[in-house]
């Protein structure tokens, strides 16, 4: 009797034990959910406003540039023909299912290539997708799009830069565009949201640390424009170039 109640109590023990190091488990799980959105998403909002490029003013006589947002997604806006940049020569419209006639500026954006071809809306957001985006896993893409002419708003600020800066841009964009073996762009085929836009094979990997806004970010600071220090996210891409404008007054 006194062998049966002790591998009784043993057993007790034992499903106490692995009890305890289930509920520890779950608590760490919890922790580590709340914790590292968290500090993700503070760093994201405490970094971006940290200005650099504070000396940035913006030209009397330049190139206006532009950076539009969705609210979760960040674009550059270059002119179609600006210094000798002809992005024509590059990004034919003719390529384009509907491009606008009138098209003033050509925008870039870059992100995780399946990701990015496959959410043309939120609502088609695939959780497998997403996560493959941010930690890393796939190649990536250029999306390229005609516009008219777009009007200042709560979406899209415009700011003139020096020449200079202007080509640091366009070097920053060419840099990320993928090449074939004759050194064009290579088209994407099949994929386009609005008509007026297609898709390129895209250099760099998507993560959560390396997103669309902060390669939008990237550049603007390689051009020396005012920009923030980390921006995965793009309210402050706006907040900075506006705040440079206010104070170049241009």
């Amino acid at each position: 009797m006194e062998q049966v109640g002790s591998h009784g109590r043993a057993g007790r023990q034992a499903r106490r034990s692995a009890l305890w190091r289930v509920a520890r488990w779950l608590v760490w799980s919890l922790v580590v959910l709340v914790a590292v959105p968290s500090v993700y998403f503070g760093a994201a909002y405490g970094l971006a406003r940290i200005a650099i490029n504070t000396e940035f003013v913006p030209a009397d006589h330049g190139v206006p540039i532009g950076v539009s947002s969705n609210g979760a997604h960040a674009n550059l806006h270059l002119p179609v023909r600006a210094l000798d940049v002809d992005w024509t020569a590059e990004f034919p419209p003719t390529d384009f299912p509907a491009a606008p006639l009138w098209a003033d500026t050509i925008s870039f954006g870059w992100g995780n290539r399946d990701f990015y071809l496959n959410t043309p809306r939120w609502s088609d957001f695939d959780l497998w997708l997403g996560f493959k985006a941010i930690v890393g896993i796939g190649g990536s893409a250029l999306h390229v799009a005609y516009w008219p002419p777009l009007l200042e708003g709560e979406a899209y600020t415009v700011v003139t830069v020096s020449p200079e800066a202007y080509l640091q841009l366009v070097a920053h964009i060419r840099e990320t565009i993928a090449p074939d073996a004759a050194g064009n762009p290579q088209r994407i085929e099949g994929y386009s949201y609005s008509g007026n836009d297609g898709f390129y094979e895209a250099r760099g990997t998507y993560t959560f640390v390396v997103t669309c806004n902060e390669w939008v970010r990237r550049g603007l600071a390689e051009a020396g424009i005012r920009t923030g220090v980390w921006t995965p996210l793009p309210e402050a891409l706006l907040t900075h170039l506006r705040a440079a404008r206010a104070d170049g007054g241009t």
